[in-house]
């Protein structure tokens, strides 16, 4: 794993999901992260919900949050509701956050 790759993951784990504060990995929302040798980077996330209240949020969250680590120039944010996603993708850690906010997957 390159890097700029590893720099971009780190910066990621800042972004929460909008409506739990968990990041997008501890979600199991974080698809795939890809940096090429001229420094775009393309983040594709799983959106659960087709129509999440939080995406505009989301996006921009994630741009942000990328676009600050040094050596990107830019991102590419694919959000692909296509993509598999089940209760079983989130950490023990959120699950048992969840739980004790009422939440239950």
């Amino acid at each position: 794993m390159s890097d700029l790759r590893e720099r971009v993951i780190a910066a990621l784990e800042a972004v929460n999901d909008p409506h739990v504060p968990a990041s997008l990995r501890a979600m199991g929302m974080l698809n795939a992260v890809v940096v090429d040798d001229n420094g775009l980077a393309r983040v594709q996330i799983c959106i659960p919900c087709m129509a999440c209240p939080g995406m505009a949020l989301l996006r921009d969250a994630i741009g942000a949050a990328v676009r600050g680590v040094p050596g990107i120039r830019d991102v590419v944010i694919e959000e692909g509701w296509h993509l598999p996603w089940s209760p079983e993708m989130v950490s023990d850690e959120v699950r048992t956050l969840m739980r004790a906010n009422g939440i239950q997957l």
